[in-house]
């Protein structure tokens, strides 16, 4: 369930109406708000808003404004925000440039962020964690393996100490490539880091032995999981039933989609495809008919894949 943005719009309108003036907390509160949900043009709306009501930006407002843009992949924007905030008298901070730096990483402009990140350093400031952990994911996704690690050596140089976003980004690099032996030497290395893996960490593994047909290690990763406590969110459960599905282990399929329903995790579109999907294998039309059935009760509207995996189903089935 996503932030609802309309109730949070609502208050403020009840707060006006109500003789109660939003002040400079307000505004830099709502901005948060606005990170959270990626709702970059509102965070735009309401920094004018704040300024022509009177209040001056400070340093919190800017970095929120920026870390807006910087989750949203605006990096032009970013960039504006930063010109304002210098003319403005006000200092960016290692905080400023790492939003900054995932705006344009997350865009995919790593000549630009590897730019920043120089400014940076020559302003004094020192790269952390976060900042090396942003720039080595972007280098990942683009597939610059050996730009990641050069990212991940001069950290590991720098005496800066690699967190379980790090290991995670790692662990996806090696997993994406097929080179599964690094992959688990990451894995083994974290607990020897003062780290713990995370709920991402266990989706991570669990996605990359499910996109490669290794249901085994699936179901071996799955309870050791369950063995550190972890209790499995919607993307763990989808991944399995998309796991056994493949493997033609319908009925444990839905044995786990029926474990998500009970565990209170609600399904989404995602979970109702991967379900139809493995009922289609199985030709269990009848099933995947009350699954569509379930999932329009759930208000969940289906979608092309739904409907060719219950024709798949139909097709598979004894009685076509």
């Amino acid at each position: 369930m996503g932030m609802p943005w309309s109730k949070i719009a609502g208050l403020i309108e009840g707060m006006k109406s109500a003789g109660v003036s939003p002040d400079s907390y307000t505004y830099n509160t709502l901005l948060s708000c606005c990170w959270r949900g990626s709702f970059h043009e509102e965070a735009a709306s309401i920094f004018e808003e704040m300024k022509l009501a009177g209040f001056m930006p400070d340093n919190v407002t800017y970095n929120a404004l920026l870390d807006v843009y910087g989750k949203s992949r605006r990096p032009k924007e970013a960039m504006l925000v930063l010109r304002e905030m210098e003319n403005n008298g006000c200092s960016p901070s290692i905080v400023t440039y790492n939003s900054l730096i995932s705006a344009y990483a997350r865009d995919g402009l790593l000549d630009e962020a590897m730019e920043l990140t120089t400014q940076m350093v020559e302003k004094g400031i020192k790269p952390d964690v976060f900042t090396y952990t942003t720039l080595f994911s972007g280098f990942e996704k683009t597939g610059k393996d050996e730009s990641a690690m050069r990212i991940f050596e001069e950290m590991r140089s720098e005496g800066c100490k690699p967190n379980i976003c790090t290991f995670n980004a790692l662990i996806k690099m090696h997993g994406n490539r097929g080179k599964f032996v690094e992959m688990m030497k990451v894995f083994d290395k974290i607990k020897t880091c003062h780290c713990s893996p995370d709920i991402v960490t266990w989706n991570t593994l669990l996605a990359v032995f499910r996109q490669n047909g290794l249901d085994s290690e699936v179901s071996g990763v799955f309870r050791e999981m369950k063995r550190s406590g972890f209790l499995p969110e919607r993307d763990t459960f989808n991944t399995l039933i998309s796991a056994y599905s493949r493997c033609g282990s319908f009925d444990q399929a839905m044995a786990v989609y029926k474990r998500m329903l009970e565990a209170g995790v609600t399904p989404d579109l995602s979970t109702y495809n991967v379900v139809l999907a493995a009922l289609a294998r199985g030709g269990l039309w009848e099933q995947a008919e009350i699954i569509l059935a379930e999932m329009k009760d759930g208000r969940c509207k289906p979608n092309e894949l739904t409907y060719s995996s219950l024709l798949h189903s139909y097709a598979n089935g004894r009685e076509i």
